[in-house]
């Protein structure tokens, strides 16, 4: 540990050189030294809720993918809903969904944000987004932060995008993205690179401002317990095919124009499953037979750091 301790100092003093290739251990110090009061919690995506419900695959799914998984009529869902980093005001902008879709065979976790894209596409620029927020003699450098979004593309690109969405009313009116490019295996055995959706059957939603002042820091639980109430919440999942010149190794990269999309199935959530989830882990790397890992720079590094920051918890 006094080597991984030296090696963030020098990391931290050089400002993330680009020499130096960060590791997961350094990126999980980095989460801790942010959220050093808590340290037994999630460090990233620190609030949320659980839930369950099914997966209905879609016959053209079954037809079109070789997803052995995809051939059951349906497949119990877990679900976690959640926040961005640690805020824990339902009034900020980032959500996220954790699934785990589950047989007696396979299992498929996805790890969704309701952006299209990310803020980083390489672990350095990953780890510089929160070591630059940590507070130095008490006090966050603002104009540090504010120099590197002018400095860094990945920044500037991603707080350009994120004034194109709102503050979402529901996890009923959210959206959910994969942001890496999985790639998936068709009848014929080749391999499609794709990212995914996740679509809400009523509609994409956004609270104006005077809507957003009369909701209390709690609201998505309290809106998704009433939606419960009289219906499931829905979502259609679609993969989105790249196209010959979209970027597949890039999480920071919007795909533009029309693209190919096949309905792979539709989720309900069916049932409020309390706080549980919250200590549990999931892996983006828990792939089914037929869905391989993308070949960007983040997922691997983000998935050990899912592993270190769990073993942490413990």
């Amino acid at each position: 540990m006094k080597k991984i301790g030296l090696s963030l100092c020098l990391v931290l003093s050089l400002g993330f050189l680009k020499a130096h290739e960060v590791s997961a251990e350094e990126i999980a110090d980095i989460f801790y030294k942010l959220n050093a009061k808590e340290p037994k919690m999630k460090i990233n995506h620190t609030k949320g809720f659980c839930a369950k419900g099914v997966f209905l695959p879609n016959a053209q799914a079954k037809k079109d993918l070789d997803v052995p998984l995809l051939n059951e009529k349906e497949i119990p869902a877990s679900v976690r809903y959640s926040l961005g980093g640690v805020a824990m005001d339902d009034k900020s902008k980032v959500r996220g969904m954790a699934l785990k879709l589950e047989n007696q065979n396979a299992s498929w976790t996805m790890v969704m944000l309701n952006t299209e894209i990310n803020f980083a596409k390489n672990p350095n620029e990953f780890a510089q987004f929160f070591e630059m927020r940590i507070p130095k003699n008490g006090k966050v450098d603002e104009a540090r932060i504010k120099k590197l979004y002018e400095e860094v593309p990945s920044y500037r690109n991603f707080a350009a995008y994120t004034k194109t969405i709102g503050i979402s009313s529901s996890v009923a009116n959210t959206p959910y993205y994969s942001v890496h490019a999985f790639r998936f295996k068709d009848k014929k055995g080749k391999l499609l690179p794709a990212r995914w959706k996740f679509v809400p059957k009523e509609g994409i939603k956004y609270l104006n401002p005077q809507e957003l002042k009369q909701k209390d820091s709690n609201y998505l639980l309290s809106a998704f317990q009433q939606h419960l109430k009289t219906k499931p919440i829905e979502y259609q999942m679609y993969l989105v095919f790249a196209n010959k010149n979209d970027a597949t190794n890039d999480t920071t990269a919007l795909w533009k124009g029309k693209h190919k999309e096949l309905l792979v199935g539709t989720l309900k959530v069916e049932k409020y499953e309390g706080m549980g989830c919250n200590k549990d882990v999931y892996f983006p790397a828990d792939l089914p037979k037929g869905v391989e890992a993308p070949t960007d720079p983040l997922f691997q590094i983000r998935n050990e750091v899912y592993g270190i920051t769990f073993s942490r918890r413990q």
